[in-house]
């Protein structure tokens, strides 16, 4: 499943840095990817991205360490979407 996060932010560099912190934690709670970018042109656009195995592993975090590490990294996501694969 793939999760989706949008938001505008101030301090990229903390952002980053509590991502990396966080990798150990994502991963043993099943985030098999994330990546962060920023908006060419809006910089204090940023984008998230995440696969998670199944929407039960990705709730089961979002839970339980979600909230404080979004706290630590300093943004409240505007908008968190969930994609399920298809068979194509």
């Amino acid at each position: 499943m793939l999760v989706l996060f949008r938001t505008r932010g101030e301090d990229w560099q903390k952002f980053r840095d509590t991502l990396r912190a966080a990798d150990k934690d994502l991963r043993e709670m099943g985030c098999t990817r994330v990546e962060a970018y920023r908006n060419r042109k809006h910089p204090d656009e940023w984008v998230m991205l995440q696969d998670w195995p199944d929407k039960a592993a990705f709730d089961a975090f979002a839970a339980e360490k979600g909230p404080a590490l979004d706290a630590r990294a300093g943004v409240r996501w505007t908008d968190v979407s969930t994609w399920q694969e298809s068979a194509l």
